[in-house]
C-alpha cells in the first residue's frame, strides 16, 4: 500500500501561461494506474493535447472546469466523472473565480510520468 498527503507532495507547473499545478501521489514504481492531483486556477486552463497511450479519468472534486473535446465544450463539476480514451485530444478551462480542483486517474502512468518534465512550482502555490 502507499498513502501520500497531497499537501506534502512536490508539486508542478504546465509550461503553459495560466497552467496548471500536477501532484503525482502514487508510488513512482506504479506499472498499471497512477493518481495525480490537479489544480488549474482561476482563468487558467490548459491547451489542446492529448496523453499517450494513457487513458485518463477526470474526478472534480472543487470548483469546474471545462473540456473542449471534438470542438464541443462540457462543464464538469463535482459529482460528474470524465473518461478521456488514448488519442483523443482535449483542453481544458476554468472559467471561475477559484481554483479547480480535479483527482486524475492514469492508466497505465505513462502520461503521469511525463508531468516530471514540468518545473516545479512555487511553494506557495501548493493547496493548504
Amino acid at each position: 500500500m502507499h498513502i501520500t498527503d497531497i499537501a506534502g507532495t512536490a508539486r508542478r507547473r504546465a509550461p503553459v501561461p495560466g497552467g496548471p499545478t500536477a501532484a503525482v501521489l502514487t508510488a513512482e514504481d506504479a506499472d498499471r494506474v497512477a493518481v495525480v492531483h490537479l489544480e488549474i486556477p482561476a482563468d487558467g486552463g490548459m491547451p489542446e493535447h492529448d496523453h499517450g497511450p494513457s487513458q485518463i479519468v477526470l474526478i472534480p472534486v472543487a470548483g469546474s472546469v471545462e473540456v473542449h473535446h471534438g470542438g464541443k465544450a462540457e462543464v464538469l463539476s463535482r459529482g460528474a466523472v470524465a473518461h478521456i480514451g488514448v488519442g483523443e485530444r482535449v483542453c481544458l478551462a476554468n472559467p471561475g473565480s477559484e481554483p479547480a480542483s480535479l483527482m486524475v486517474v492514469v492508466s497505465p502512468p505513462e502520461f503521469a510520468r511525463r508531468l516530471a518534465s514540468w518545473p516545479l512550482a512555487d511553494a506557495a502555490e501548493s493547496p493548504a
